[in-house]
């Protein structure tokens, strides 16, 4: 198979000749160190389908890479391992395997162990770290550190994107569905915050936080439907959205409720939702590939990666993808693998992603990503359920102020 062409970085300063040069050719090969990348991942545990999602874009990725000669002449290698979902074993695995040399951090899947290895072990040992799952806005606001990067939207930016939307419409009764983890709450702290702001009418009937990895939602299903909310939002994902779903569709929740239902989708969960798929509720993603696909970038990826896995790539692997690819074109950018120069090339430069041209914040290390927001709809094009995106919401709606983010530092 063709391997996938490594985006190029488009630096705002020199040209894309010079980054291809970097990027592809010799130049100080003989003078740069391999580069490796490591990651504790959650390959098992309540977080595992995420994990495993991510673990294939990094590694589509990286075969890309290499096929293309790696970075500055060299290739680039790659050590992981299974946290279980743990924060404590991430802390441990990232710290041991960032000590036997790493040039890149890939964070852990759920937002606590996102932090936690973020303070314990990026910001100890001093090497970048992409985020491309966790969402909890700590990551780059209240708990940033200069070796973070995110190319996830934040908890900030996916609530500011879904309470713009749900304020236009005549909703004033809602209830919450949230995993009790970090991110979940951190989101569900945002949307009431911006409900109150946008439509302070609004009132939050019920909320309520099953752990995550729960296997019985049905004292949280009949919660809600004893409230009467006239909208139901959740975080509610992965395997733990098929499982409620599946106990939801047992009862007639989503009619009971008129599908005014949102949560947080990826392809993969769409796809294992099959008929238990709630049609005609609504849902944001970070990267559906039937929305990436539609630039000629996009399509070869999701072309590629299909014909390689047997299946669409889910929003964990491109994000995964995207982490990977932006730091080789951040190397190019800055002739090394040095964590100072990388970093600083992350601030200084646009890069070329599975969603477009993007650039960093400059004081949180923040991706000036869109959030994708529409309704399940049945496919046959695709032969599963996928999110009809009508909304892309850019970043420039979404990204709180240089004054939000001082403030949640104080």
């Amino acid at each position: 198979m063709k391997p996938f062409p490594l985006p190029f970085v488009r630096p705002r300063i020199g040209s894309a000749l010079l980054a291809l040069s970097c990027c592809y050719a010799n130049v100080n090969a003989l003078a740069a160190p391999p580069a490796k990348i490591v990651a504790s991942l959650d390959l098992s545990g309540p977080a595992s389908a995420l994990g495993q999602q991510s673990l294939a874009g990094i590694q589509f990725a990286l075969d890309s890479l290499n096929q293309h000669g790696g970075v500055l002449g060299q290739p680039v290698t790659f050590d992981q391992q299974d946290n279980g979902t743990n924060p404590q074993r991430a802390i441990t695995q990232a710290s041991a395997l960032v000590q036997s040399g790493a040039s890149l951090l890939l964070s852990p899947i759920t937002s606590g162990s996102t932090l936690a290895v973020s303070k314990m072990v990026s910001a100890k040992f001093k090497v970048p770290m992409c985020v491309a799952v966790s969402a909890a806005e700590e990551i780059t606001m209240k708990d940033y550190q200069p070796y973070v990067f995110s190319m996830a939207p934040t908890t900030y930016m996916l609530m500011r994107a879904v309470t713009t939307r749900l304020a236009k419409a005549p909703y004033k009764r809602y209830a919450l569905l949230v995993p009790d983890y970090a991110g979940g709450r951190s989101a569900a702290e945002r949307f009431k915050t911006f409900m109150k702001e946008l439509n302070p009418q609004a009132q939050i009937v019920v909320e309520e936080y099953p752990k995550l990895g729960a296997i019985d939602y049905t004292a949280s299903i009949n919660k809600i439907l004893a409230a009467k909310p006239d909208y139901v939002w959740a975080q509610i994902f992965g395997a733990d959205l098929v499982t409620f779903s599946k106990q939801a569709n047992a009862v007639g929740f989503f009619k009971q409720i008129n599908n005014h239902f949102m949560t947080v989708l990826d392809t993969t969960t769409l796809k294992n939702l099959g008929s238990d798929a709630p049609i005609g509720t609504e849902g944001y993603q970070y990267a559906p590939f039937n929305e990436i696909e539609k630039t000629p970038q996009g399509n070869a990826f999701v072309t590629q990666f299909k014909a390689r896995t047997g299946s669409y790539p889910s929003d964990w692997a491109s994000v995964a993808y995207d982490c990977v690819t932006t730091w080789a074109q951040a190397v190019a950018a800055a002739h090394s693998t040095s964590p100072d120069a990388v970093m600083h090339a992350l601030e200084t430069n646009t890069f070329d992603t599975l969603r477009g041209k993007l650039r960093f914040g400059h004081d949180d290390h923040e991706a000036e990503v869109p959030v994708y927001i529409g309704k399940i709809a049945k496919s046959a094009q695709y032969g599963q359920p996928v999110l009809d995106v009508d909304d892309v919401v850019s970043a420039s709606v979404t990204q709180p102020s240089r004054a939000i983010v001082d403030a949640a530092r104080q």
